[in-house]
């Protein structure tokens, strides 16, 4: 009784077209809606509009006055992981990748530490573009799994390992040529100044540190209300804050920037720092952190 309307209604959406009484997927379907396809995007769909969606409790989340103080091993799950992965492909990573594909030093880099990296999808995008480039991608312990059918899949075994741990509290290795942070600043902004002082010493001299992080709009002010809610929800409250302190926080940290640019990503614009270990650093317990005062 209903189906060719709901037929036509997606016809209208541009999700089917017909062609002489037949439905079938349009271009843009088949490569974002098809589970098989290596740009699909279901997982992040479901994550975003279902069950799990913190837009059904929109209420409970107004009303915080803090992040939730979530135990080590309760998130994030694994599913989560995976619809974070496909996000990322919307363009992010490769605007990400490009730049540090730019790194005049970056074809004689030989390993790549992924802080945080979940998916691992950053790591195995240098590993495409540099043959020699091998690396870990750490997380906590109940990611791996997730993190290792990633690298499987894209038949990275030989070159890259999952390592699980707690980034507070663990070694983390030392002498790699570049260390990436994506979107995992957020939950550090408290404690910035340890969290470099670890950064820094998993860096050889004159490596490469990458952070690619939202930033709040000038004076905090959201410019667009539902996105900047969006972005609350993936970075513990809010994005950080002060972008343009930001460099003069990693300078302070021992490192000495070499670029600033603002990449496209899914929910508006994310800001990437490159920048280089320096021989000597400040006072790191002298460092105030980046972060807003009535959200942190």
């Amino acid at each position: 009784m209903f189906i060719r309307s709901f037929l036509q209604s997606l016809v209208d959406m541009g999700l089917l077209y017909e062609q002489e009484g037949q439905y079938c997927n349009t271009e843009m379907a088949e490569n974002f809606l098809v589970q098989s396809s290596p740009l699909y995007q279901g997982g992040w769909i479901e994550e975003d509009t279902g069950q799990n969606s913190r837009w059904n409790t929109l209420t409970s989340h107004l009303q915080k006055e803090r992040p939730d103080a979530l135990a080590f091993d309760k998130a994030p799950r694994t599913n989560f992981i995976k619809a974070l992965g496909q996000r990322s492909l919307r363009g992010e990573i490769q605007g990400v990748t490009k730049e540090i594909a730019s790194w005049e030093k970056f074809s004689k880099a030989k390993t790549v530490l992924d802080l945080g990296g979940g998916h691992g999808l950053y790591a195995i995008a240098l590993c495409q573009i540099n043959p020699i480039l091998q690396g870990v991608i750490f997380d906590k312990p109940h990611v791996i799994p997730e993190t290792d059918s990633f690298i499987k899949s894209y038949d990275f075994s030989s070159r890259l390992t999952a390592v699980g741990g707690d980034i507070d509290n663990d070694e983390l290795g030392e002498g790699y040529d570049i260390v990436l942070i994506s979107h995992i600043l957020y939950k550090f902004r408290k404690n910035m100044p340890h969290f470099f002082k670890k950064v820094r010493n998993t860096l050889k001299p004159g490596g490469l540190l990458v952070s690619n992080h939202w930033f709040c709009s000038p004076g905090c002010i959201p410019a667009n209300g539902l996105l900047e809610m969006d972005k609350a929800f993936l970075s513990f409250g809010h994005p950080l804050c002060y972008v343009e302190q930001f460099a003069g926080l990693l300078e302070q940290s021992g490192f000495t920037p070499i670029s600033s640019k603002d990449i496209a990503s899914t929910f508006g614009t994310s800001t990437l720092h490159l920048c280089l270990k320096t021989e000597t650093a400040a006072d790191l317990s002298q460092i105030q952190p980046t972060s807003c005062c009535t959200s942190c």
